[in-house]
């Protein structure tokens, strides 16, 4: 399932925006450097502390990691993004996940704009500062349980985002800790090497 759903956000991945220098300048803020043509990889993680998720009791997530792959398409089609997500929800002991093809933001509001595959709902990126995204979620996003494979229609209750689950701050974290999100082996030595 899970391998299934990383082939589908890969089909899913569209181009470079009309605006070439809004997106190099969210670039550059999202991946923390000048990109160029570079293959580029950015982690945001974060775990909401007791206190938080006691004054935010609507607040399901209570650990979320998002990782961004992107590469130059070698067919011309420009920048392409992948976004990962992983979330553990508050009474479920296992991480839930989701990925899907993104496209760089035109409206100047936007890093990237999101799809999850198979219609599972859209999560926007925006940069809050040098170290830090806001992770839009409007409407949730539908997730797979990372080790069983679950379909969606078989998840646990608890495996869904709760009505405060709109807006996410992340910081930016080490690469390897997104591991568990890259899509192979050759993206896990890449992570692995980064310092």
């Amino acid at each position: 399932m899970r391998a299934l759903l990383r082939a589908l956000a890969f089909g899913f991945v569209l181009g470079l925006p009309a605006d070439f220098s809004a997106a190099a300048d969210a670039n550059l803020q999202l991946f923390g450097r000048d990109i160029g043509k570079e293959k580029a990889y950015a982690c945001y993680a974060r775990t909401y502390t007791k206190a938080h998720l006691a004054n935010h009791p609507d607040q399901n997530v209570r650990d979320m990691m998002v990782f961004v792959d992107s590469y130059e398409d070698e067919g011309g089609a420009g920048r392409q993004y992948i976004l990962g997500m992983s979330v553990n929800f508050r009474q479920l002991k296992r991480p839930y996940s989701t990925y899907g093809g993104c496209s760089a933001g035109t409206d100047g509001k936007q890093a990237l704009n999101c799809g999850i595959e198979c219609d599972g709902g859209t999560i926007g990126v925006r940069i809050k500062d040098k170290n830090s995204i806001l992770l839009d979620i409007p409407d949730g996003a539908r997730v797979s349980d990372e080790e069983g494979g679950d379909e969606p229609s078989d998840l646990p209750e608890g495996a869904k985002f709760g009505s405060d689950d709109k807006i996410f701050r992340l910081d930016r974290t080490a690469l390897s800790t997104c591991l568990p999100l890259a899509s192979d082996e050759e993206t896990k030595a890449a992570l692995l090497a980064a310092h």
